[in-house]
C-alpha cells in the first residue's frame, strides 16, 4: 500500500509587520500579507507578489502602510474629512495678487478680476459666500444667466468660464482649499453646446472665396491687407502675433519666422496693446507656451515678404499711415467690406439687418488648419506650427529637429492664386 504524503504548506516562514501577518516562501515565487480585521470570517487577504529579494523590502514597505492604515482604523474613528470652508472674496484677491507674479497686463488682471467678481456677486445672491460651494451644475447655471440675464455673447460667456477655471486651478493646486477636480474642468465649450444660446462654429472657407477676397482688395490696391490675408493663410498666425511681429523675427535663410519673448520699444507700441498685451516688465509674451514656436515659410509667403520693403530688425513688419503698429478693428472693417463685395459668407446683420460679411481674421487661421489637413501634413506637425497646446511629451521633444519640421511643412499648400498676389499700381 502507497505510503499516504502529507500536504505540504509553501508559506513556511511567517513575518510581523505591526499589525499584518507577511507569509513567505523561499520555494515558490510567492508572497502573501493578511491582517485581522472585524469581519466575523477572519483574517482578510491581502496582495500576492514575487518573492526577488527586492520584492521582499518592498513587500515590508507596503505591509507597513497598510499596518498604519489599521492603526489609525482602530484608534481614530471614521471622519468624513471637510476642508476648511472659505469666502471667495479674499480668494479672489490672492489669486489676482498671483496672476501680476507671473507678468500678466493691469488691463488682463482687471478683466480676470470683473469677471470672478462677477460670479461671487451672482453666488452672494442665493447665499453661497464659500469657495466649497462651486460645482459643475452651478457654474452651468452662471453660464445661463451670464447669456440671458447680461446678455453676453457665447464667447464671452467662454471667456468667464476659463477665468473660473484658472481660479480653482490656483484654489486646488496652490491654496488647497478643495479636492479634484476642478468643477470648470468638463470642458468649456462642452458647457456652452449644452445651453440654449449655442456658439455657432467658423465655417468651412475654400480657397476660391479666400482668392475672391483678394481680387477685389487688388482692385482698390489696399496691398497691406492681400500681405495679411497671406501671412494668416500661409502661416497660420494670430492678429495679434502679426501686430507684433518684427522684422528681425523673419529669418529668409533658414526660412522660418520665430515668435517669442520679446521687449519691444514701448513708445512704438499701441496705447491700447500696452496696457493689454505687454507685461509690468513691458515683456510682450505670447498666448500661452506652445504659442512660442517656428513658422515656416513658404515659397509664396517668400515671395510677398521679398516685395514688401521691409525695414530695420525693429521694425514692424505691418505698419499704418502713421508708422505705427496697425489696430485690429480697422484691417477688419476693410477685410469685411472686401468679402461683401466679393460675396463671400454674406448674411443678415443680426442688429440692422443689412447684409454683412461673416469672414474674420481668426477664421482664416482655421482656413490653414484646414488646408494642412487637406495636404496631409501630420497632427503635431500643424499643432506646432499654429501654437496649439500640446501634450506635455510633444512639448519636450518639439524643438528637438526643426529640419524635419520644415521638411514635413514644404508640403503645404493653400491654394492661393498666385496670378493675383503680383503688385498693382494705382493708375496715375
Amino acid at each position: 500500500m502507497a505510503r499516504k504524503e502529507k500536504r505540504s504548506n509553501r508559506w513556511i516562514k511567517s513575518e510581523h509587520v505591526g499589525e499584518v501577518v507577511l507569509f513567505l516562501s523561499p520555494r515558490s515565487p510567492f508572497w502573501q500579507m493578511y491582517w485581522k480585521t472585524d469581519n466575523p470570517a477572519g483574517a482578510t487577504k491581502g496582495i500576492t507578489r514575487s518573492t526577488r529579494e527586492t520584492d521582499l523590502s518592498f513587500a515590508r514597505l507596503i505591509a507597513s502602510r497598510k499596518s498604519e492604515e489599521l492603526f489609525k482604523r482602530r484608534h481614530y474613528p471614521k471622519q468624513e474629512s471637510k476642508l476648511q470652508r472659505t469666502r471667495i472674496r479674499p480668494v479672489v484677491e490672492d489669486f489676482v495678487q498671483y496672476v501680476e507674479t507671473l507678468g500678466r497686463s493691469h488691463d488682463y488682471r482687471s478683466k480676470l478680476k470683473g469677471r470672478l467678481n462677477c460670479l461671487s456677486d451672482w453666488m452672494k445672491e442665493r447665499n453661497l459666500v464659500f469657495v466649497q460651494d462651486v460645482t459643475s451644475a452651478l457654474l452651468r447655471e452662471f453660464q445661463v444667466h451670464l447669456r440671458t440675464h447680461r446678455g453676453v455673447t457665447a464667447a464671452t460667456a467662454n471667456h468667464y468660464l476659463d477665468a473660473v477655471h484658472n481660479f480653482f486651478g490656483f484654489v486646488i493646486f496652490k491654496r488647497m482649499l478643495m479636492s479634484d477636480p476642478n468643477p470648470a474642468a468638463t470642458g468649456r465649450q462642452a458647457e456652452l453646446d449644452r445651453l440654449p444660446h449655442r456658439t455657432v462654429p467658423p465655417p468651412t472657407i475654400y480657397p476660391d472665396q479666400i482668392n475672391a477676397v483678394i481680387e477685389v482688395a487688388s482692385a482698390y490696391f489696399d496691398t497691406q491687407i492681400v500681405n495679411i490675408i497671406v501671412f494668416v493663410c500661409e502661416g497660420g498666425f494670430r492678429f495679434q502675433e502679426l501686430q507684433f511681429l518684427q522684422v528681425g523675427d523673419i529669418d529668409l535663410q533658414q526660412r522660418e519666422i520665430v515668435l517669442d519673448i520679446k521687449k519691444p520699444d514701448p513708445q512704438q507700441v499701441r496705447p491700447s496693446l500696452r496696457r493689454t498685451c505687454l507685461s509690468p516688465d513691458g515683456l510682450w509674451v505670447p498666448k500661452s507656451q506652445a504659442a512660442r514656436r517656428p513658422i515656416h515659410i513658404s515659397d509664396r509667403l517668400a515671395r510677398v515678404i521679398g516685395t514688401m520693403g521691409l525695414g530695420q530688425p525693429s521694425d514692424w513688419v505691418f505698419l499704418n499711415q502713421a508708422g505705427g503698429q496697425i489696430a485690429e478693428n480697422k484691417t477688419l472693417q476693410r477685410l469685411k467690406r472686401y468679402a461683401l463685395e466679393a460675396g463671400v459668407l454674406v448674411e443678415p446683420n443680426p442688429r440692422t439687418g443689412e447684409p454683412w460679411s461673416l469672414l474674420k481674421w481668426h477664421w482664416l487661421r482655421h482656413f490653414h488648419r484646414t488646408r494642412a489637413h487637406v495636404c496631409k501634413i501630420r497632427r503635431d506637425v500643424s499643432k506646432l506650427a499654429m501654437g496649439h497646446a500640446a501634450d506635455p511629451i510633444h512639448d519636450h521633444y518639439r524643438g528637438l529637429d526643426r529640419f524635419a519640421f520644415h521638411e514635413e511643412y514644404a508640403k503645404f499648400e493653400s491654394g492661393l492664386d498666385d496670378a493675383l498676389l503680383q503688385q498693382k499700381r494705382p493708375q496715375p
